[in-house]
């Protein structure tokens, strides 16, 4: 992924449109995480913070990826950012948030953090897809490794997130935020919080310790076992045909899911 884009090196055209939206921009910090966005910055200007993020339109996917999440925002409110602003300015697509003044969420063992993340994916569980807003079921990512009926026990009605790495998981004093919703999918509810239990061990949690953390949701204790094997399985074997022997690893932290006692 290419460094993110800094506000003075930004199209003029882009500034431009911004400041005249929101004032002069007194400082612009670059935020370095994430993988959807060319460029990703806190704005501060005379009255207020902003956070802006972009990608040239060029950039069709990007372009969409953004342009997705705006259509939800309205219904991930309770737990993200508030879009103020979307427009097209410079060669570029553009969305301004609110900002949330804030750190992100520490993953370590033993972190009291721990307990907010759980939180906040509980919360973001009661949101719903905007009527009319198409958002694709989770199983088209996978299209290429389902199995017989893996289609049918991966159904589901739940709005995800797919992407609660740390970075996308910002702790304010009023609680947990859920940020960046540019990957959402339908599926099976319990998916954010099991994705999260594997991000986990990847800090460092012993797998009984995240399989306890992700057993304090009912959903997944109530799924199917063909259900949790599915879900192990065709991430899995995607990621094994996406990134061959890096994928090892990540993988076996998915199979602890399925085996840690």
């Amino acid at each position: 992924m290419d460094p993110h884009v800094g506000w003075s090196d930004l199209p003029e055209g882009v500034r431009r449109a911004v400041e005249l939206r929101f004032g002069a921009v007194v400082s612009a910090r670059t935020v370095t995480e994430g993988i959807t966005c060319r460029t990703a910055l806190n704005l501060v200007t005379a009255t207020e913070t902003l956070f802006l993020k972009g990608v040239p339109v060029a950039d069709r996917d990007g372009v969409a990826a953004q342009r997705t999440e705006v259509r939800i925002n309205g219904n991930v409110r309770t737990v993200g950012p508030a879009v103020r602003w979307e427009g097209v300015a410079g060669g570029w697509h553009l969305v301004v948030f609110d900002h949330l003044e804030g750190r992100h969420a520490d993953f370590a063992p033993g972190s009291a953090d721990a307990g907010v993340v759980a939180d906040v994916l509980r919360r973001a569980r009661l949101c719903r897809a905007p009527e009319g807003e198409p958002v694709p079921p989770l199983i088209e990512r996978y299209g290429a490794v389902l199995g017989p009926g893996d289609a049918d026990v991966l159904a589901g009605s739940s709005l995800l997130h797919t992407d609660t790495n740390p970075h996308n998981i910002v702790i304010t004093p009023r609680g947990g935020h859920l940020v960046d919703w540019a990957m959402p999918a339908i599926g099976p509810a319990w998916v954010d919080a099991a994705n999260t239990a594997v991000r986990l061990m990847g800090f460092g949690w012993e797998p009984r310790e995240a399989l306890a953390w992700l057993r304090a949701f009912p959903d997944w204790e109530s799924a199917a076992p063909s259900a949790r094997a599915a879900f192990v399985r065709v991430v899995t074997d995607d990621a094994t045909a996406r990134f061959g022997q890096y994928a090892v690893e990540e993988n076996a932290r998915f199979h602890s899911l399925l085996t840690t006692g």
